[in-house]
């Protein structure tokens, strides 16, 4: 998988003031009375007053007749690091030197589905999705009684609905052999084949051919492999093109040997990213990732 463009974090949020959710109106309405207002992020930085995070860019638009929703997340940089090399000590001396710059990361939002996608990228000018997620619901603290609960996807049903419908450029799995729940046909051969050389545990990785994608097809490796995992006896992650030309992943998560432990873990929604083309200009790039969130969460 290439993952050339720009990550974005695909999560369900509810923002309520007063234990009431909001609806878009209302949600918009928030996020301007939020706009440009300092806020302190932790509790360091509450017990010191230190404030440095803000909501920007409040911006309301359509798509189809729904209400999109757009924001950016900001970490003020008061002050920045500078390493630099006194050549007579031959030394590295740390300058802290007067920033004022900010960190940030956008927020897409479909309020009538609740669900956001958020900037993924991280780095000398960018949050990162979690942490950019963190930080507005420190901000929305700020607001009496208001606040934002997010939970990362994928459901385990989106992760079956991705194995079937995305045109699959990696397929990882982490299994153990069944017992003693039956499993399918072709489940139960790739098992025995494990049992039968003493295979306790088997992590692989599917690609497909050089410019091609693969199938769950039903009669192959990837539908034993998912079988298995299905029937609790392991993990896997998918990643590929989704119906609309999309790449996209939800990654794996850990791997427990203990059947009933593996379940818990599998319950949990896991996390799914999608990239948009970041040659195309900004409002093309939340146009596209808008349309991407109502195609993943209203099918």
């Amino acid at each position: 998988m290439s993952q050339q463009g720009r990550p974005f974090l695909f999560c369900r949020y509810l923002m309520e003031v007063d234990g009431e959710s909001l609806d878009p109106k209302g949600q918009f309405q928030l996020l301007q009375e939020l706009q440009g207002q300092l806020a302190p992020h932790g509790r360091r930085a509450i017990q010191e007053s230190h404030l440095d995070t803000l909501v920007m860019r409040p911006r309301r638009g359509r798509l189809d007749g729904t209400t999109v929703l757009t924001w950016s997340i900001g970490q003020v940089i008061d002050i920045r690091v500078k390493a630099v090399y006194d050549e007579d000590d031959d030394d590295l001396v740390l300058q802290h030197l007067p920033d004022g710059g900010v960190r940030y990361s956008d927020f897409v939002a479909i309020p009538s589905l609740g669900v956001m996608a958020v900037d993924d990228r991280s780095g000398e000018i960018h949050l990162g999705g979690r942490a950019a997620i963190r930080r507005f619901q420190s901000v929305m603290r700020t607001k009496d009684d208001a606040e934002l609960n997010v939970t990362y996807d994928a459901t385990p049903a989106e992760v079956r609905k991705a194995l079937r419908d995305w045109g699959l450029t990696k397929f990882k799995f982490t299994i153990r052999p069944n017992n003693p729940r039956p499993v399918s046909r072709l489940a139960q051969e790739l098992s025995d084949l494990m049992k039968k050389e003493g295979i306790g545990q088997l992590t692989g990785t599917a690609k497909p051919q050089p410019g091609d994608h693969m199938k769950r097809r039903g009669s192959g490796y990837i539908t034993a492999a998912s079988d298995l995992v299905e029937a609790g006896y392991g993990q896997m992650s998918v990643a590929g093109i989704t119906e609309d030309g999309l790449e996209a992943e939800i990654k794996k998560p850990r791997f427990d040997p203990d059947l009933q432990k593996n379940e818990r873990i599998q319950a949990k929604p896991r996390e799914l990213r999608v990239y948009v083309d970041a040659e195309m200009d900004e409002a093309e790039i939340f146009s596209t990732a808008a349309k991407a969130l109502v195609k993943f969460y209203s099918d």
